[in-house]
């Protein structure tokens, strides 16, 4: 399995693959998506890395990734951008670089907190913006400068670090969370 795959309990999820060729899904790793028991899509990812495209996706236009696995017991949800950043640390995907009212309504049914956390890219600043306009926290952790998402750094220094690191850089105040914005150095990639 390639790195992005190592970093996830793979005892907690299922994950498919297909002898299905159109799209290149053949060359894919599939991950279901599921709400209330039942699979209502999917998202695949190339194996290896250089299959084109990188991700193929079919869901709902308001699906939250994962959302049916949050514990009721559990204080905070964290919202990221792709499944396997989700998967790697039991958070939420709202599966682009954007969450719309749909999504954002499903995350505030949970009523915990909620902390952003976005790919390291500059279309993550999206993310960060409307995670201002919900009045969510947005996560800035130590690693963000030397790993492109959650899943990345899962693979480079453990997903319990990982959670402390988010947890400890989030950020409620708005105006900090601007700032801090400002003086992050997004990626182009």
């Amino acid at each position: 399995f390639p790195v992005t795959i190592q970093a996830i309990d793979m005892t907690k999820y299922n994950f498919y693959w297909t002898p299905e060729r159109s799209k290149n899904i053949n060359n894919r790793v599939i991950v279901p998506f599921t709400y209330q028991g039942r699979n209502i899509g999917f998202s695949s990812r190339g194996i290896p890395q250089c299959v084109k495209p990188k991700s193929f996706m079919d869901t709902q236009p308001g699906y939250v990734f994962n959302i049916d696995k949050q514990q009721s017991n559990w204080h905070t949800v964290i919202v990221c951008e792709g499944s396997f950043d989700a998967l790697s640390i039991d958070g939420v995907a709202v599966m682009h670089n954007e969450v719309n009212e749909l999504q954002a309504d499903q995350i505030e049914e949970l009523n915990r907190n909620v902390i952003v956390v976005p790919d390291w890219d500059i279309s993550g600043q999206k993310l960060v913006e409307q995670a201002i306009e919900y009045n969510w926290a947005v996560s800035f952790p130590i690693w963000n400068q030397t790993c492109k998402d959650i899943n990345d750094a899962v693979c480079k220094y453990g997903k319990l670090f990982v959670l402390k690191t988010i947890l400890d850089s989030a950020e409620h105040n708005s105006l900090k969370i601007k700032l801090l914005a400002k003086k992050t150095r997004w990626t182009n990639a």
